[in-house]
C-alpha cells in the first residue's frame, strides 16, 4: 500500500465543563465528545523524496503551523523511520468552529501514516503521540462517543442510543479558542466552585431518550461566547423555531448544532439557516469511525 484516503471526522461536544487550570496553562475538562459525520478527506501517498509534500487547495498554511505537518513530525519522531509523503486536504469541516477540524486532520494523518508504515503502533499509542500535537486529537483518533477528562486524553466509552438528524450552523467570525478560555479564567479564577454534572445526560443517552437528554445538555463556553458572538443565540433561536429538540454549542464556538426528529425538519432548519447567510450542515452521529 503507497496511497490511501482516510476521513477525518468532526465532533460536537454534548456536555462541557472546565473545571481547573494547570500550571502549564492547559485546562482540566469534563466533557461528553460525538463524531459526526461531516468529515474532511486527507489522501496520503507515500513517496520517494524525504518530507512532508502538503497540498490545502490553498485554503490553509502548509507549514509546521499546520496539525497535520505536526502530526507527521510527531510520527517521525516516534518511529525514528522517516520516510517522504504527499498529502491532499480536502477541507469540508468549517475552520475556527469548535468542531476540531485540525484535530480531526491531525488524527487521520497520524492513522494514514500508520497504515503505510505496517501498522507500527496500537491505537492507544497513536493517542499517545496525538496528545503531544492537540488535546482533541486522542479523541479524533479514537472516535464515537465517550466522556473525556484531564485535557481530553483520559477516556471512556459511552452508550449513545440517541437518535436524530443533527444541523450544524455557523455565523460570523471564528472564536479563537485560547481567547475562549481567557474569558472562562476571568470569570471562573481556579474553578475551584465548578461541579461537572454529566452523569443524567450519560444515562439518557444509554436510554435512548431524546426527551431526558434535552434538559442535560451542557456547554460552559456559551457563558461566555454568547454576549460577544450574538449570532450564536440567533442560530439556536431559529434552529428551535424551525423544530429542534435540542441545541447546544460546540466547543468554544461559534458552531451550533441542533438535533431533529425527522430529516425533513433538520433540512428545512438548514435551508433557512442557509437563507439567514449562515453556512449550514446536515449530519449524523457517529458512535464508531
Amino acid at each position: 500500500m503507497s496511497v490511501l484516503s482516510m476521513k477525518a471526522y468532526a465532533k460536537i461536544n454534548l456536555y462541557l465543563t472546565v473545571t481547573g487550570k494547570r500550571p502549564n496553562g492547559y485546562h482540566d475538562l469534563v466533557t461528553v465528545m460525538q463524531s459526526v459525520s461531516l468529515a474532511d478527506m486527507l489522501t496520503v501517498e507515500r513517496v520517494e523524496e524525504q518530507g512532508i509534500l502538503l497540498d490545502t487547495g490553498g485554503i490553509l498554511p502548509t507549514d509546521e503551523s499546520n496539525l497535520i505537518c505536526r502530526a507527521a513530525k510527531a510520527y517521525f519522531a516516534r518511529s525514528g523511520k522517516p520516510f517522504g509523503v504527499s498529502v491532499r486536504l480536502q477541507k469540508e469541516i468549517p475552520m475556527q468552529a469548535g468542531m476540531g477540524g485540525g484535530s480531526a486532520d491531525a488524527a487521520a494523518m497520524l492513522k494514514a501514516l500508520n497504515l503505510l508504515d505496517g501498522n507500527r503502533f496500537t491505537e492507544a499509542e497513536l493517542c499517545e503521540i496525538g496528545a503531544t500535537i492537540g488535546a482533541d486529537v486522542p479523541f479524533c483518533i479514537v472516535g464515537g462517543t465517550r466522556l473525556c477528562r484531564g485535557i481530553g486524553e483520559i477516556m471512556e466509552p459511552v452508550k449513545n442510543r440517541l437518535d436524530g438528524v443533527l444541523v450544524v450552523a455557523i455565523g460570523g467570525e471564528g472564536v479563537s479558542t485560547p481567547a475562549a478560555f481567557g474569558e472562562l479564567d476571568r470569570k471562573y479564577g481556579d474553578f475551584a466552585n465548578v461541579t461537572a454534572t454529566p452523569a443524567t445526560l450519560l444515562s439518557a443517552m444509554g436510554e435512548g431518550s431524546i426527551t431526558a437528554a434535552t434538559g442535560c445538555f451542557y456547554n460552559m463556553f456559551e457563558e461566555v461566547i454568547m454576549p460577544i458572538r450574538p449570532v450564536v443565540g440567533e442560530i439556536k433561536d431559529m434552529m428551535l423555531k424551525k423544530g429542534a429538540l435540542a441545541t447546544m454549542m460546540s466547543g468554544s464556538g461559534p458552531s451550533v448544532w441542533g438535533i431533529f426528529s425527522t430529516e425533513k425538519e433538520a433540512a428545512a432548519a438548514k435551508d433557512a439557516l442557509l437563507a439567514a447567510g449562515h453556512r449550514a450542515y446536515l449530519c449524523k452521529m457517529m458512535n464508531e469511525i
